[in-house]
Formats: C-alpha cells, sequence, structure tokens
C-alpha cells in the first residue's frame, strides 16, 4: 500500500478520501494494511499538515480511529503496536491530533457495567405516605448511643442544616426537598450512600460515605419544626418538610482549597488529597459507579433557560468556561473523600458518555487546584478601579502545580486501570503549569451579556433581581429598561471571552490526552 505514503503531502481533499479507503480496508480486510500505510497514518497525525483546515479535526480523528482499528484487527502484533505508536504520540503532542485522537479513543468498547441502584431508592407508585417526625426526634436518632443532644445551633449550607452531634466528631445533616423537585431523587441519594458504604471498605484510600437515617424504614420523611427561618432557610422554596437525612464525620464538609485563621492544607496534604479524590473517582468509574458533578460546570449560566443544552459545559467542544473561580468554592470531593451522591449514576452502554465524564473528573480536580492558590487571597478578583484585571500569579506554585498534574494523572489511571501508568507523561507538566498560572491568575475574562433575548423571558421584577445579584447597584439595576439592549455584566473571572473559545486551550487538552490515556490503558488491559 505505498500509495499512502505521501498522506502528508496530499491537499487535504485526497488525504482524506486516502484515510477513508483504508477505513474501509482496516475493517474489511485488515491482514492486507502494509507497514507503510501505518506509518503514513502515524505521520499524518504527527505532522498535522492541514492543521488550518476547518475540518481538520475530523480528517484526523478519522485516521487515529484507522490505527485503533488496526490495534484491534491486524493478525502481526508487531504491526498493531506500531498503529498504537502512532495515536500514543498523537496524543502527547498539543494540537487537533492531539484532541482527534482522544476523541477516537474515547470511542473504544470497555466492559464497564454498574450496578442496578436506581431501582432501589427510587419510591414505587404504591410506596407509603412519608412518615414526620420533630426535628428534635430525628436529632436523637442520629445521636443513637449518644446521650441528649448538641448544643450547637443547626447551621446552614444551601438546602442543608447540619446539626453537631455530641462529641464533636460527627454532624447530622439534614436536606430538604426544594419546591418542584421529586422526592424520588432524595431517596436515591440515600440508596447510593448504603450501596457505597460496600464499595469503601475496598478502596485502598480513605473514602468516608455517610449512614443515610431511616424513618419507619423510609428515606424520605417530612420534618416538623425545623429551625428553618433560624438558620435562614425559606420554607416558602421547599416542599412541605420533605428530607433526607445522614449522618456524616465533621470534617466531611472541609474543602480542599479552603483557607481559614487556621490556614488551609499544605502543599503535600493537598497533593495526598488530589490524588486520593482522583483514585476514587477513578476507581469507581472503572465500575460503573460514575459521579457527574465534581464541580458545577458551565459554558453559559446566564442562558441557561433557553439553551438545549442548559448551558452545561462540554469540555470537548473547547468553549469559554463560565465563572470558574465560583464554580471550583464548593467541590464535591475533599479529605473524607467523595461527596454530594444525589451525583452518582450507573454507567452501562457506549464508552463515550463514560468518557466525557472521566474529563469531567480530570478538569474538576484540576480546577480545584488552581482555586486552592487563588483562595489565599479570595478578594484579590475582579477588575480594579482602574478597570485592570486582579494579577495574582504570584499565589501560585509552580512546582506544586507541577506536581499536582502528575498527581491527579497518576492516580486516576491507576484508579481506572488498576495499574499505575509505564512510560513516560502524555503532558509537559511545567509548561502546563506555567500557562495555566498565566490564565488562572490574572481575570482578564470578566464579563458575560445578558441577551435581549434572555431579558425577554423574564419579568421586570425578575430583570432587576437578576441584575443586582451580580453586583450591580439598586438604582442602576432599576433605571435599566428590560429588553432595550444587551447588557454587560462583570460575574468573572472566566476563563474565555462570552460565546467564545477557552483562554486555556491547554486545560483541555490534558483533560483530553488524560482522560484518552485511562481509556486505552483500560481497553488493552481487557484485550489482552
Amino acid at each position: 500500500m505505498t500509495q499512502h505514503q505521501g498522506l502528508t503531502g496530499t491537499d487535504f481533499q485526497a488525504a482524506y478520501l486516502a484515510v477513508r479507503r483504508l477505513a474501509d480496508l482496516a475493517r474489511q480486510r485488515p491482514a492486507e494494511v502494509a507497514p507503510d500505510s501505518v506509518a503514513a497514518l502515524a505521520d499524518l497525525l504527527a505532522q498535522a499538515p492541514h492543521a488550518s483546515q476547518t475540518q481538520a479535526r475530523f480528517l484526523y480523528r478519522d485516521a487515529a480511529a484507522v490505527l485503533l482499528d488496526l490495534c484491534r484487527g491486524v493478525p502481526d502484533p508487531a504491526l498493531a503496536r506500531l498503529a498504537f505508536s502512532g495515536v500514543e504520540h498523537a496524543l502527547a503532542r498539543p494540537g487537533k491530533p492531539r484532541m482527534a485522537a482522544a476523541d477516537a479513543v474515547g470511542e473504544l468498547p470497555l466492559s464497564v457495567r454498574g450496578p442496578q441502584v436506581a431501582e432501589a431508592g427510587r419510591p414505587g407508585p404504591d410506596a407509603p405516605r412519608p412518615p414526620d417526625i420533630a426535628w428534635t426526634e430525628l436529632l436523637c436518632l442520629a445521636a443513637a448511643s449518644s446521650r441528649g443532644a448538641a448544643d450547637a445551633p443547626p447551621a446552614r449550607a444551601g438546602r442543608t442544616l447540619m446539626a453537631p452531634l455530641p462529641g464533636g466528631k460527627l454532624v447530622m445533616a439534614v436536606k430538604f426537598l426544594r419546591r418542584g423537585e421529586a422526592s424520588a431523587g432524595l431517596a436515591l441519594e440515600a440508596a447510593w450512600m448504603e450501596h457505597l458504604a460496600a464499595e469503601a471498605r475496598d478502596m485502598p484510600v480513605p473514602f468516608h460515605v455517610p449512614r443515610p437515617l431511616r424513618v419507619a424504614g423510609q428515606a424520605v420523611f417530612r420534618v416538623a419544626e425545623a429551625p428553618l427561618a433560624a438558620t435562614g432557610l425559606d420554607p416558602a422554596t421547599l416542599a412541605g418538610g420533605l428530607a433526607m437525612a445522614y449522618v456524616a464525620r465533621a470534617d466531611y464538609f472541609r474543602y480542599p482549597n479552603e483557607h481559614g485563621p487556621d490556614g488551609g492544607l499544605g502543599g503535600r496534604e493537598l497533593l495526598a488529597v488530589l490524588g486520593q479524590n482522583a483514585l476514587l473517582f477513578g476507581r469507581l468509574s472503572a465500575r460503573g459507579i460514575v459521579h457527574t458533578a465534581p464541580i458545577p460546570l458551565f459554558h453559559n449560566r446566564v442562558q441557561r433557560e433557553r439553551r438545549p443544552d442548559e448551558g452545561l459545559y462540554d469540555w470537548r467542544r473547547m468553549g469559554r468556561l463560565d465563572q470558574w473561580l465560583a464554580s471550583t468554592r464548593f467541590p464535591n470531593f475533599g479529605p473524607s473523600g467523595l461527596r454530594d451522591f444525589e451525583h452518582f449514576v450507573s454507567h452501562a452502554g457506549p464508552t463515550g458518555p463514560l468518557f466525557k465524564c472521566m474529563g469531567d473528573h480530570l478538569l474538576g480536580l484540576l480546577l480545584v487546584t488552581g482555586s486552592y492558590f487563588r483562595f489565599k487571597e479570595p478578594g484579590r478578583v475582579g477588575l480594579g478601579p482602574d478597570g485592570r484585571p486582579a494579577d495574582a500569579r504570584e499565589l501560585f506554585d509552580p512546582a506544586l502545580l507541577a506536581e499536582a498534574l502528575t498527581t491527579i494523572y497518576d492516580a486516576y489511571y491507576e484508579g481506572f486501570t488498576g495499574r499505575p501508568p509505564a512510560g513516560p507523561l502524555p503532558f509537559d507538566r511545567e509548561a502546563l503549569a506555567a500557562r495555566l498560572i498565566e490564565e488562572m491568575g490574572v481575570d482578564r475574562h470578566m464579563v458575560e451579556m445578558l441577551r435581549v433575548a434572555d431579558q425577554e423571558a423574564m419579568s421586570d421584577a425578575a430583570f432587576v433581581e437578576f441584575l443586582t445579584r451580580r453586583g450591580v447597584p439598586d438604582h442602576e439595576a432599576a433605571a435599566m429598561k428590560r429588553g432595550a439592549q444587551d447588557v454587560a455584566i462583570p460575574t468573572g473571572p472566566h476563563l474565555g471571552e462570552f460565546n467564545g473559545r477557552i483562554s486555556a486551550p491547554e486545560l483541555i487538552e490534558f483533560t483530553a490526552c488524560a482522560a484518552a490515556a485511562c481509556v486505552a490503558g483500560r481497553y488493552f488491559a481487557e484485550s489482552c
């Protein structure tokens, strides 16, 4: 097949047609594919001669897919190794071929099937009416063998009330159902806790799973006389006191990026927490137990109501990342392990959706790492009086950030594949750390646009409330005419301009190549 040696010297259309012919051959008669054709495909990815073409990523994705088909189909092991080497080299080099190769690897078929937890936690149509329990009774149930209830008043975190239990080592958390929500979600969260309690005992790193409370055998119940007003929780936003509750360690609500009067995690402690949680995310994903929200990720929060994707972020598109620093404030992982069990789902089916979630895990871990440095001085953010962006680059430790990249990758890979990664890293950690400091450390992108179309979907009162909640002074918000023009609001920092591309494409390339390396490692371990 020497006619394919010239793929890097042909025009885009000719290269595309040649790759398609090789794709057909690889699927139908793989034994007829010659080494020079494999080398030509690898060279196409390595040299990326058509990178300026709009459709180049599709060409490179097809080339990588052919190489992967050959890895799986050719009878010659040496040729199979040569084919996979071409994909590996593409994953290790920045640019369009890396993202294209990651896309192709992300579709490799894996034998991943999660447990059927949903059915166990979902109340059926004949489920009995949720039982009632008073707040003080619930406290006593949570305290179990402890004497009485704790004296400290409960605190609020969103829609959850947290009450310390006697001894100071445990807390009771009561999560209330919001108006308009289905109670099945709370029941499912309790079911995941009960299921993962067994999984946690089999983990090589700490993983604290809270113990859900049941009243009359039910995980969802109605709590009477809860101190809602005293904690600032508006009863009008809740579904009549319906809730689920659990008992957790007091440090369950500690965050890896928080810094208080007593300081935060030290550098080595941070690395330990990142490695612990990367391994947990990877190990559970390998078992088909997938956490879908390490942190909230959005491309565009302001257009959530009128976008079919609800503004959620898909890192594979490399779009601008909305309010990255705000998104990292309360991550769903910490020193105790993973948390917020409502976001667990069971995976079974094509690898693509799993690959995307794996990238979400890696991206969330890395963004929280960046926020660890920024939250040392949380007030240094946004634009100054002169309009200049806040510059917090000196808060970062380049060596610690570079080591965090390796820690996250190594631990996730081991969690997902069952063994440590071999060979060189598929990224330059020092160069990547330097680029992330440049983009995460300076608040260049602060503006989001409230389009006229979004304003027209609001009432006048909702329009004013939207603006004031985002920092617009009351008198300015009241003076604006809804629907008159687009409104620019400084809600950042964001990573990229509104409706544009991400300002740190290296962050997405790391996410893609790391997730792809994990999928490939798992696939070939299963196949060999």
